[in-house]
């Protein structure tokens, strides 16, 4: 498939306001219209990887999240639970960091669409409501106090 009909393709199955821009050999910058919550836009690239043509974030959307939530956060308890299952859905993979998907029998929309539906929900643990930022309060809180509390001085109840 040429780069034109990949554009086309992930117009049809994203949005209009889309563009590809050539980075280097066989590596577009992928410009959507989607955001963090502070104005960045989603970081994607679609490249060739191992043969396979993949999208990436180049290990963007975790850095970007640790700018607010400590990166240790983003592994364990309720964040981690929330970033696992959007992975799972989504059929995203976590690359030591950089969030991928591989696309399969030029199904390049189709990909495009489910990366970034990904990328949304990882983000969203920054929204997190009421009730499940007293369940992570309650996770960083013991955590905390069980690193900077000597355990002989501590009772956790």
């Amino acid at each position: 498939m040429n780069l034109e009909m990949i554009e086309k393709d992930f117009r049809t199955k994203v949005c209009e306001r889309l563009q590809i821009s050539s980075e280097g050999l066989e590596l577009f910058r992928v410009f959507t219209p989607f955001m963090f919550e502070d104005g960045d836009h989603l970081s994607i690239v679609l490249k060739r990887d191992n043969g396979n043509w993949i999208l990436s974030d180049e290990g963007h959307t975790f850095m970007h999240l640790t700018y607010d939530i400590d990166e240790k956060d983003l592994r364990q308890g309720t964040r981690q639970k929330i970033i696992t299952n959007a992975l799972s859905v989504f059929k995203v993979h976590d690359r030591e960091g950089e969030l991928i998907i591989t696309i399969e029998n030029d199904g390049y929309g189709d990909a495009l669409y489910s990366f970034i539906q990904a990328l949304l929900r990882i983000t969203d643990i920054t929204y997190l409501s009421r009730e499940r930022v007293r369940s992570t309060f309650m996770e960083d809180f013991l955590a905390f106090m069980k690193e900077t509390v000597p355990e002989k001085r501590r009772e956790l109840d």
